[in-house]
């Protein structure tokens, strides 16, 4: 979203600007809300925007994708998100025109950060789940933001997200429980409770190391390879209906290939990683983790990707709460 600065913002609103200029579809502010062209617009965006948290939702869960109900379950929370959409876009407007009415104009700082705080009530049309889903969304967007305003080097986003890693799966190694929360990190390492009863020197998996590295690495190779086809097809459906030698390129598009090897080296890494720690025993089990997620995030260079350091930092943020 292009951000423009508080003076451009003053020198082109001025005090006799309406809140036509936010509803120019409609001119009188009430009939706006109930504009057909205006809903619609909200059905598809939301549509839109829910649509790959749902598919990454089942690619996690693939084991149910012959689950009738697990599918039906998807499909009642797609349109319980839509509704949920259609009710944030509907307040944030209207909130708009209200602000407008008792400041007497539009301001800088109100126009957006008013009717967003209040828009949020929305939320509560979702599931307890999807509240939670929700909140992670905008909060990583938030997180994001921040970061890309940051504009750290390459090497330097490198490092961090391996310290992020580090403390994240240590985190996870050691904890007492199971996590019953929801969350988007997209590996989640076994308990070292669970190994407690086997030798010292034994790794917690059936078959050899090297079978459960590469199993491991094919596995979130494809499933980071899907997610990034799922996020790059959605925005251009129309186009490919009407061209679909596009939908070719997309699937051998190399960046595809990249996103798919950084989840992919992460997680075979941090399982090698593992495995050799736990066949050494150079270091105490409880700071395992610890080494094998800060060295697995040097991966992190294959591909920077600012969404998958975003999850990291949340995922660590829920974990400590």
């Amino acid at each position: 979203m292009p951000a423009i600065s508080k003076e451009l913002f003053y020198e082109k609103v001025t005090d006799d600007t309406s809140c036509n200029v936010i509803h120019y579809w409609e001119k009188d502010c009430l009939k706006k809300n109930f504009s057909w062209y205006f809903i619609k617009n909200l059905i598809l965006g939301s549509g839109k925007f829910f649509l790959p948290v749902y598919i990454l939702k089942l690619a996690l869960n693939y084991k149910k994708a012959k689950d009738k109900k697990f599918l039906l379950s998807l499909i009642l929370s797609e349109a319980r998100s839509i509704i949920y959409g259609i009710a944030m876009g509907e307040m944030i407007v209207a909130t708009m025109c209200f602000n407008r009415a008792i400041l007497g104009r539009l301001h800088y700082y109100p126009i957006l950060f008013i009717p967003g705080a209040i828009s949020g009530l929305s939320v509560l049309i979702e599931s307890k789940e999807n509240q939670i889903l929700d909140a992670l969304i905008f909060f990583n967007s938030l997180v994001e933001t921040v970061l890309n305003k940051l504009q750290l080097s390459v090497k330097m986003e490198t490092f961090a997200f391996m310290l992020v890693s580090g403390a994240l799966m240590s985190i996870l190694e050691n904890r007492k429980k199971d996590i019953k929360f929801m969350y988007l990190w997209f590996y989640t390492p076994q308990r070292i409770q669970q190994a407690d009863d086997k030798q010292n020197r034994s790794c917690i998996h059936k078959e050899s190391c090297f079978e459960y590295v590469y199993k491991g690495f094919g596995k979130y190779f494809a499933l980071g390879y899907a997610v990034n086809i799922v996020r790059s097809v959605l925005p251009r459906m129309g186009r490919m209906v009407q061209k679909p030698s596009l939908l070719v390129r997309l699937l051998l598009n190399k960046s595809n290939f990249l996103f798919g090897l950084l989840i992919g080296s992460y997680t075979g890494l941090y399982k090698l990683i593992s495995c050799y720690l736990n066949k050494t025993s150079v270091v105490k089990k409880e700071f395992r983790g610890l080494i094998s997620g800060f060295l697995s995030g040097a991966a992190y260079a294959i591909y920077p990707s600012v969404q998958v350091f975003v999850i990291a930092i949340t995922t660590l943020l829920q974990v400590n709460l």
